[in-house]
């Protein structure tokens, strides 16, 4: 079961800075780590477990991890009622369950895909009056600004942070939500190892939250940072599927790398009641942002 364990960590300002640590340092530091991790020769597909023909086959796994998001943005469910949200890319199911809580749900993306199975998924559970699916990036939503919440982390795998974040903070009058790793996911350190053996060089990991505090420390920002121990959501129905995903997140393996990654699944994996799941767990954060002040509906 994927668990989500609720946050025990609240930072007002973010993270302590060095004072000769600079705004352009910081936004550099995280440029160049960015761009080395998107070069390296990996795929970022949608997980298993939260891709189309996975849902379509069990859903289970995909509502869990929605959720688990949804507990992070509120202990009250019902305080969304009425809300408008916006949310980049994300995680397939969440609109379909903010929808169902009352909420008004604008969902940007740039996979045609995406969008049609977001479309489709809203009418088959009958939460298509609530849910509006813009085909492209997030910048496509600013006619419907503000929105009172904005998920945008996925906009955040660009070197241009410093940008995207204030691009992302004009679309809402409330708070901006920024989920993201503070540590590798089971997944990912296990790709890790055998990177090397595969690629003759280490695995380049994206920037983790500890950077993107920094950044946004640098900037000014006020933002309150929580973390959650979550688990694994890659689910695979079975020991092939694991093989072809894995393999083609390291860039495509010859027969004998795709041998040495079914030995090496075999005693990373466990069976779960939805499928095969990585062990143990990873440490996310959830960076909240309010909205300058200026960007506030007014109120009498």
């Amino acid at each position: 079961m994927l668990t989500a364990y609720p946050a025990r960590v609240l930072r007002p300002r973010g993270i302590e800075l060095n004072n000769s640590i600079t705004r352009t340092e910081c936004a550099t530091a995280w440029a160049e780590r960015m761009r080395q991790h998107l070069a390296t020769p990996h795929l970022l597909p949608l997980r298993p477990g939260t891709a189309l023909e996975d849902i379509a086959r069990n859903s289970l796994p995909a509502i869990e991890e929605a959720r688990a998001y949804l507990a992070e943005i509120t202990d009250d469910e019902a305080d969304l009622k009425g809300r408008s949200v916006l949310i980049v890319e994300g995680t397939p199911l969440l609109p379909y369950l903010m929808a169902r809580r009352g909420v008004r749900v604008t969902v940007t993306t740039r996979s045609r895909r995406y969008a049609s199975f977001l479309r489709a998924c809203s009418k088959q559970r009958r939460v298509e009056q609530s849910v509006t699916v813009l085909d492209g990036p997030y910048g496509v939503a600013a006619p419907a600004a503000p929105f009172d919440l904005v998920l945008g982390s996925a906009a955040l795998y660009t070197p241009e942070v410093e940008s995207t974040i204030e691009g992302l903070l004009a679309l809402t009058g409330g708070t901006l939500h920024l989920f993201w790793p503070e540590s590798p996911p089971p997944q990912i350190r296990f790709l890790a190892e055998l990177w090397p053996d595969v690629h003759g060089a280490p695995y380049v990991h994206p920037p983790y939250a500890s950077s993107l505090a920094r950044v946004l420390e640098s900037l000014g920002y006020t933002f309150t940072i929580t973390y959650a121990e979550v688990g694994e959501p890659a689910v695979y129905p079975t020991i092939g599927d694991a093989v072809a995903d894995c393999a083609a997140r390291m860039g495509g393996v010859d027969e004998r790398g795709e041998s040495h990654l079914r030995r090496a699944l075999r005693t990373s994996l466990t069976m779960h009641k939805e499928g095969l799941r990585f062990r143990g767990t990873y440490r996310r954060a959830q960076i909240v942002i309010p909205a300058p002040v200026e960007a506030r509906p007014k109120t009498e």
